[in-house]
């Protein structure tokens, strides 16, 4: 019983002192004293430093040498500097706040391009860009049809997106993760996809003429009817997946691992299979490769 009251009495105070942070955090007025503050006590170290290294030998006592500091400290010769170092410092508590409104607006942007079924627009491309580069997950985002050509979201979050449809031209998602992601019908022409997750990815009829996807995983992936003529698929991962009438024509798929694929009515004229894994493959005649 008495160790139930302590755990409880514990939690209390773990839960009082975790909103007292957060109030006190939230409040602007706190925020400006802790500024003056901080400032203060910089000036005054600083000001303690320099009489104490020019005027030594000057004082009484180390206690009347402090009071001294303390006094001379509030002056109108170090009101300016005492102002800078204020803002300054204001404007380094605020920085928190500053990338939260950042993040805020950059959805806002993207959520209203949706709604009002924009195509292009920059103002959503780079919005996209920015969360990603704060390390922000894009996962389930839906851009079906947006044109988003030449966008830089490497190393992304995009597990679940929806990017049906949308056009994805020399786009950079090399080491994003994109699993179970919609690229139906997406044009992905130029784009770098080199390392990147796609396990589970929806790509049918999808181009991806040219794309770069040197080492990513597109395991169990749905690429039927997609164009990856001159795509550079060296080592990618492409067991079981559904490369139904998949055009690889000139494509690079040395040491790719294709190992229980389905390549029915696929297009490989002049295509590089050297060194990769067939095995299991489902061939174009029907037949499984042994």
């Amino acid at each position: 019983m008495h160790f139930e009251l302590g755990r409880r009495v514990k939690q209390w105070l773990l839960n009082s002192q975790q909103y007292l942070v957060r109030r006190l955090d939230s409040s602007v007025r706190f925020r400006i004293l802790l500024s003056f503050f901080v400032a203060y006590t910089a000036l005054l170290a600083l000001q303690s430093l320099e009489q104490y290294l020019h005027n030594s030998h000057s004082c009484q006592s180390p206690l009347s040498c402090w009071v001294t500091h303390f006094v001379s400290v509030i002056s109108v010769d170090h009101l300016e500097g005492f102002s800078i170092l204020v803002v300054a410092i204001l404007y380094l508590l605020e920085s928190r706040d500053r990338k939260k409104r950042k993040h805020y607006e950059a959805w806002q942007i993207i959520d209203q391009a949706a709604a009002t079924k924009v195509t292009t627009s920059y103002a959503r491309l780079h919005a996209l860009q920015d969360l990603n580069e704060d390390g922000i997950s894009l996962g389930c985002l839906d851009v079906s049809q947006a044109d988003l050509r030449g966008i830089n979201l490497r190393g992304a979050d995009l597990r679940e997106a929806t990017l049906r449809g949308a056009n994805l031209k020399n786009a950079n998602l090399s080491n994003a993760n994109l699993a179970n992601a919609d690229f139906n019908e997406a044009n992905l022409t130029d784009s770098n996809l080199s390392g990147a997750n796609l396990k589970g990815v929806y790509l049918c009829g999808a181009n991806l003429a040219r794309a770069n996807l040197r080492g990513a995983n597109l395991t169990k992936s749905n690429l039927s009817k997609a164009n990856l003529e001159q795509a550079q698929l060296e080592g990618v991962k492409l067991e079981d997946a559904n490369l139904a009438q998949t055009n690889f024509r000139n494509a690079n798929l040395t040491r790719a691992n294709l190992q229980g694929a389905r390549l029915r009515e696929t297009h490989r004229g002049g295509a590089d299979f050297k060194g990769a894994n067939l095995s299991g493959v489902t061939m174009p005649d029907g037949k499984v490769n042994l």
